[in-house]
């Protein structure tokens, strides 16, 4: 068993929710947490690892100077500083909760697979009472349309390729080709466009190209074609979420966002699915192969992507396919709230009259002008968190509100919506969830614990436990009850320190708090 390694001496606590966290690179770190907030070792070594990425690229561009190595970078690299926010813990690749300000190039690992994982939070006209009144038929309509293929999504090929090229506002644009059909019939198509204002970006990164995407766009070539892909969950920490709107905690951004006590929210956290798994793995091989192949491979198994020189192309072509994933997960989440509203309605009886706070990406790089130049913004498992009168602002709800910051808790834990500060301090950033307490697979050693927690809640997933036919398939029973103890939580943080956290660094300021209702998870 290895031995755990106490980093208590490197760590320094500069007031009740920054630690500062040294290192042999010099690299400004800081790690946004109370004294109540559970920081967890491993997360901290895997910073310090992603760290040393400094080294390495200092180290190229030093060779390359001196003539040693063939042209990498166009311009001097560094990892300028890092912010790791409450939810911090170890991920794939470097730490969930990390944001990364580089300058000279970008790190496709520090986006991942999840491109453009994000939340979107819509609330409704329906209250508390209406879910009571339907709670028998709503796990079941709602299985139906997630997993069961009753969502009835069609979508022509001239529908999906605008889709990846420019995102909601292609959807919004080729809309006609299905109109009226399926779930098209709950988009309407001037509140979707006016609402554009409530996405990050537009919910729209403009793309030059599909990458490598033309097998999904064209599918079967049929203007009426389902989509296999558009409107899925996902697994892992993915979700969508009924919940009831409990406490206004600022008057005044409740009133310019329109928010009532007791709303029903729908609350949705997913992103690019396959699409962006493909776009991640393609460009990690691509990238370390630009590594010279005349010096070892760094240790810490990050490479750098210069963004400018001779590889200033495949810096290009990265950020287009990032690009065609990011407008795909603006997308997902766009009909994974459409079908819960289709659920809502049947499960109810009544209409059902969404309306959009706002959408929140994730996993992406953010180019900005800082300190007379050009840095390029990583978020991995964070989220933006502008303040009053930013450049970012899209919508003039938000003007002297500040952004929508939404943070959800762990199933059965509260979740809250904030409103962002523009704190350069924080790289204005917030956290995008509680964080996880517990792997995956030590999750599943807490048997009891997950058991006792999972039966006070009311979760749809794929598979339905009370169903007779699982009697005949216990190993797909005991497969989904292991995923769902995963996601189960004991597994997660408190989200409580992680909120106050995130208020008393001055992040953002609290808006409201959410109650969850049900929750329909993928794993």
């Amino acid at each position: 068993m290895a031995k755990r390694i106490d980093y208590s001496a490197i760590m320094t606590r500069r007031d009740d929710t920054h630690v500062d966290i040294q290192n042999p690179q010099g690299v400004p770190t800081t790690l946004l947490a109370s004294d109540e907030v559970w920081i967890e070792q491993e997360g901290i070594a895997q910073a310090l690892g992603f760290l040393e990425l400094q080294d390495t690229v200092q180290d190229l561009y030093e060779r390359q100077q001196q003539g040693h190595i063939k042209p990498l970078f166009g311009e001097q690299p560094a990892l300028e500083r890092v912010v790791l926010t409450p939810d911090f813990h170890r991920g794939g690749g470097i730490p969930v909760g990390t944001v990364a300000a580089t300058r000279g190039f970008i790190l496709p690992q520090a986006v991942g697979n999840d491109i453009c994982c994000g939340m979107r939070l819509l609330v409704t006209d329906l209250t508390r009472e209406d879910l009571e009144r339907a709670e028998s038929s709503l796990p079941e309509v709602l299985r139906g349309i997630f997993f069961e293929g009753k969502r009835q999504l069609p979508m022509s090929p001239a529908q999906r390729e605008a889709l990846l090229r420019d995102g909601l506002r292609g959807v919004h644009q080729t809309s006609a080709d299905n109109a009226g059909s399926g779930i098209w019939r709950d988009y309407d198509s001037r509140v979707q466009e006016r609402e554009l204002g409530r996405v990050h970006f537009g919910g729209s990164l403009a793309a030059r190209g599909i990458f490598a995407f033309e097998d999904y766009i064209q599918a079967s070539g049929r203007k009426d074609g389902r989509d296999a892909h558009i409107g899925s969950v996902g697994g892992g920490n993915h979700f969508v979420e009924l919940q009831v709107l409990e406490e206004i905690m600022d008057n005044h951004a409740a009133h310019a966002w329109g928010l009532k006590p007791g709303q029903v929210v729908i609350m949705v956290h997913s992103g690019s699915v396959g699409l962006g798994h493909r776009v991640g793995a393609r460009f990690l091989e691509k990238t370390r192969a630009l590594y010279p192949h005349t010096l070892q491979k760094p240790a810490h198994g990050f490479y750098p992507l210069p963004t400018q020189g001779p590889h200033q192309a495949l810096y290009e072509e990265y950020v287009d396919a990032m690009r065609n994933a990011a407008n795909f997960a603006f997308g997902n989440r766009l009909f994974l709230g459409l079908m819960a509203v289709m659920g809502l309605r049947e499960a109810c009886g009544k209409p059902v009259n969404p309306r959009l706070i706002y959408d929140a990406p994730h996993n992406l790089i953010w180019d900005e002008q800082a300190g007379g130049g050009e840095r390029h913004v990583h978020r991995k498992g964070a989220c933006p968190a502008y303040g009053p009168g930013s450049p970012h602002q899209t919508d003039e709800a938000f003007t002297y509100t500040g952004q929508p910051v939404i943070i959800p808790g762990s199933m059965g834990d509260d979740s809250y919506l904030l409103s962002g500060r523009g704190l350069e301090g924080a790289l204005c950033s917030a956290c995008h969830g509680a964080g996880r307490k517990l792997s995956r697979g030590a999750a599943r050693h807490h048997w009891e614990d997950a058991t006792r927690s999972l039966r006070k809640l009311r979760v749809v997933g794929p598979v339905d436990l009370e169903s007779p036919v699982l009697k005949l398939r216990p190993d797909i029973r005991a497969r989904y009850v292991e995923r769902l103890h995963e996601e189960a939580p004991h597994s997660y943080k408190d989200v409580a320190p992680v909120i106050d956290t995130v208020v008393k660094a001055g992040v953002a300021a609290p808006a409201a708090r959410l109650e969850p209702w049900l929750t329909i998870k993928g794993f």
